[in-house]
């Protein structure tokens, strides 16, 4: 059954859904997205409930039976190839161009990004940077710290950041300058963090105590490396023991790290 845009304006796949695998609610519009995903991460069902919302219904059924993947990559250009005869739809798109799918795809994305375990994203310390398609700054951040030479245009290759209305695409630039300067400053040092990783683990092994307080590396963020250990010992011990690590592993590795010692 062909559907027609009417249908969406008239409050086609505006429903509640039981059971769904996900449910996430825009504040701003007042309507909640149902995501129900089966065992292979295909979307067998989209629909919401709140006000009637053309663009939001449309999506649904543009997502509808895609992967994951997909789902992920949904952009303008499958509204255009769906609905690009219908007159409805042009009347519609011609007065909303710049705005009738920003929304809609980010509450998509926040749905994808929580059934993904990705929710920490939409806290409110992540800023949103590009709101076309949901980007925030979690998700630079990200590309940065993976990427040698971040660039704008890799950084849209990634995340598609700054392909949609381009508002954003000046202020993006300038703070993905800073970021990556940052970044390769404090985390890499012009190595990459696989590398370091492996390069304190293998001298955490070599420090005398490391095998009897079972110590392994906890995390590595910024200049600052955790360390656990597992050893029931005094808080003297335990300082004692802190400053010798840091003295070690600061000499065979770098000076401006910071190693800290904490218990499991």
């Amino acid at each position: 059954m062909m559907i027609r845009f009417k249908d969406f304006v008239d409050g086609f796949n505006n429903t509640d859904m039981d059971h769904p695998s996900v449910k996430v609610m825009n504040n701003q519009l007042q309507n909640v997205l149902y995501l129900r995903f089966n065992s292979k991460d295909m979307l067998e069902k989209a629909c919401y409930s709140g006000p009637i919302n053309p663009w939001i219904g449309s999506m649904c059924s543009v997502a509808n039976g895609k992967s994951l993947n997909e789902v992920l990559k949904l952009d303008k250009v499958d509204w255009l190839r769906n609905f690009s005869q219908d007159q409805i739809f042009c009347e519609l798109y011609n007065d909303n161009d710049e705005q009738f799918f920003y929304q809609p795809v980010e509450l998509l994305k926040a749905g994808l990004d929580i059934y993904r375990g990705r929710e920490y994203l939409y806290k409110e310390s992540e800023p949103l940077i590009c709101r076309c398609f949901g980007i925030r700054e979690n998700d630079v951040l990200s590309y940065v710290r993976s990427s040698q030479d971040p660039t704008p245009e890799g950084l849209a290759e990634s995340t598609k950041a700054g392909m949609g209305c381009r508002s954003c695409v000046g202020q993006l630039k300038k703070w993905l300058s800073i970021q990556s300067k940052k970044t390769r400053s404090h985390f890499y040092k012009e190595k990459s963090y696989a590398d370091w990783l492996i390069e304190i683990d293998y001298m955490l092994s070599c420090f005398p105590e490391a095998s009897d307080w079972k110590m392994e590396l906890l995390k590595f963020q910024g200049l600052q490396v955790t360390i656990q250990f597992r050893k029931e010992v005094s808080q003297k011990e335990e300082e004692d023991v802190a400053i010798r690590l840091q003295d070690f592993l600061g000499a065979a590795l770098d000076s401006d790290l910071s190693f800290f010692l904490i218990r499991a």
